[in-house]
């Protein structure tokens, strides 16, 4: 049931993706406005803005962005902000090197040998 108070939604952080290149640095950085959505690109020279009604056409400009710096050179660095609540899983130590274990029993009823027939 839908409450009758008309609590506005909680405020949207920005989401920033950062690539590097022998030492620079380049951020794409979306911001919601009034006017739609706003992708901001800063690093390499003066900052540019790119104002979007529809964010579908944001999402289009920024992946294609994005090939494009990942086919001259540039690589994905990093993703502000880190929305992750515990920490890193991938420090933790394992007891076996198996990650999958758990399915090794299926595995067998699958892939069982058959018997060979005597020819």
């Amino acid at each position: 049931m839908r409450s009758t108070d008309e609590t506005p939604p909680p405020a949207q952080r920005d989401a920033t993706w950062v690539f590097e290149r022998a030492g620079q640095r380049i951020e794409l950085q979306h911001q919601a406005n009034d006017n739609g959505s706003l992708l901001t690109i800063s690093g390499a020279g003066a900052p540019r803005s790119y104002q979007f009604k529809d964010v579908t056409a944001l999402v289009r400009f920024q992946s294609d962005m994005e090939a494009l710096l990942l086919k001259t050179g540039w690589s994905f660095n990093e993703f502000l902000p880190d929305r992750r609540s515990v920490a890193d899983r991938r420090t933790w130590p394992r007891l076996t090197e198996r990650r999958r274990w758990w399915t090794d029993g299926l595995l067998r009823r699958y892939f069982r040998r058959r018997p060979r027939k005597n020819r």
